[in-house]
């Protein structure tokens, strides 16, 4: 199975890519044998890619190195958008690299196994709780900001000790 990102197609053969999202949850059960638990959102998506890549195109696992590293303007890792069948089925278009990427020698053979992880970004759940904290935001009453100066004026209106 293949996969690109941003158009470019990630080098190697025996492509692997195992898709995986995080249904976070917290137990509620106390110390009875009951199975309850709390529903705490779904978590970004990861995606792992293990290839092979052979030692006569060293130049291609050096450009993938320099994607995995790549920064943006602000100094954060590059935002790819992904395109592979198994991404799609979870729903995942955009992600930056996360974590390792390693590379190590495949016995008999002559070329390297390369691992790498790639972290949703910008999901579905992501812009859904945006969404959700824009409507609180423009929905919230505003405090009184004047509430400590009525005060302090009504307390100059009377008169006593």
């Amino acid at each position: 199975m293949s996969i690109a990102l941003d158009g470019w197609n990630v080098p190697g053969f025996e492509t692997r890519v195992n898709a995986g999202v995080k249904l976070a949850g917290g137990d509620m059960s106390g110390l009875g044998s009951f199975s309850l638990s709390s529903d705490q959102g779904v978590k970004s998506g990861t995606l792992t890619v293990n290839t092979k890549i052979p030692f006569n195109e060293s130049a291609s696992l050096a450009l993938l190195i320099s994607k995995a590293k790549a920064l943006d303007e602000n100094g954060a890792r590059i935002i790819y958008t992904v395109n592979n069948e198994l991404a799609a089925a979870y729903k995942i278009r955009k992600a930056k690299f996360d974590g390792d990427i390693s590379a190590s020698e495949i016995e008999n053979k002559k070329g390297w196994q390369v691992a790498f992880k790639l972290v949703e970004v910008q999901s579905v759940s992501e812009r859904e709780q945006q969404q959700l904290d824009e409507q609180a935001t423009e929905s919230a009453q505003p405090q009184a900001t004047t509430s400590n100066d009525d005060v302090q004026n009504k307390f100059n209106e009377v008169e006593g000790p």
